[in-house]
Order: C-alpha cells, then structure tokens, then sequence
C-alpha cells in the first residue's frame, strides 16, 4: 500500500483521524458544559423547584469526586485533541511527500509533552480520588511511559532526517 497519495494509508488514516476528532469535540465541549454545570447544579435545581412551585423532583447529589471524575475525562479529552490535531498535521506533510521537516519534529516532541502532562494529570486526579473517594484511580502503566518515550525518540528522528535533508538539498 502507498504511503503517499489518493487511497494511501496516509489518506486512510487521516480519514480516521479527522471523524476522531469530530467525536472528541463533541465529549469535549460536552464536558466543558458538564464543567461549568456541575458546581451550580443544587442551586439551580432549587431555583426550578421554587420556580414551579415544587414540582420539580430530582434528587440529585454531587459530590466533590463526581467532579474529579468529569475534570480527570475534561482533561483526558483535552489530551486527546491535542494530540490528534497534531497527528493529522504530520500526516498532511507526509500527503505532500515532505515528512521530514523541522516542525515535524516540533509536533513530535508536542505530543510527548502532552502525553507527559496527561499522565501527570491522571496521577494526580488519582491522589485527588482518594482523598475525595472518586471513582477515578492511578491507572498509569510502564507502556504508557514506554510509549511517550518512543514519541520524544521519533521527534529526534524526525529532527535529525530534517536536518540531513536540508543537507541534502544544499549539496545539490
């Protein structure tokens, strides 16, 4: 199969990465409301009992770690876009035939660091967890680490191809 080009397995791949992101935005802004909502929620479901003169029945009961749960999922999300987004910037230079440039490898080292700020994220919403009793545990594992390793590694790679093509075409 052709890397580059109509019906290559870059175009496939972009294809997926693209609905990928369509169904991220939606969780996303899903849970930025959730976000903005949850604080406010008694409150407001008083108002609309107050409102309609009691008529309202809802006996709902937040508490700090269902909080923790949809911050840790915000954040996750957040992760996720990120990450997508920039995927779909280095298939777009590989669509063109010119992987190897600098800003590859930018993106690269991009992803890794948010990789790195969401594992962070999920050891610390899991310390959060236990002192709020949320369902959201430490769930980190040695090939997540293994896996932002490699993606620093590659950003060297990709860092290093850029500058020995940019070599290349000067010596031509």
């Amino acid at each position: 199969m052709r890397a580059i080009g109509k019906g290559s397995l870059s175009s496939i791949l972009a294809a997926g990465l693209h609905i990928t992101r369509i169904i991220l935005w939606v969780g996303f802004i899903g849970l930025s409301v959730a976000m903005v909502v949850i604080p406010f929620l008694s409150g407001i479901l008083a108002l609309a009992e107050s409102a309609s003169g009691g008529a309202v029945n809802a006996d709902i009961d937040v508490e700090p770690g269902d909080y923790i749960e949809v911050s840790h999922h915000f954040v996750t999300f957040a992760v996720m876009l990120f990450v997508v987004n920039r995927l779909l910037e280095i298939l777009k230079t590989l669509r063109f035939g010119a992987p190897f440039v600098k800003e590859n490898a930018d993106r690269f080292r991009g992803v890794g660091y948010a990789l790195l700020i969401g594992e962070g994220a999920k050891i610390a919403f899991g310390f959060l967890s236990l002192v709020n009793n949320a369902d959201t545990g430490i769930d980190t594992s040695v090939i997540s680490w293994l896996s932002i390793i490699a993606v620093f590694v590659l950003a060297e790679v990709f860092r290093e191809g850029a500058r020995m093509k940019e070599e290349q075409d000067l010596t031509v």
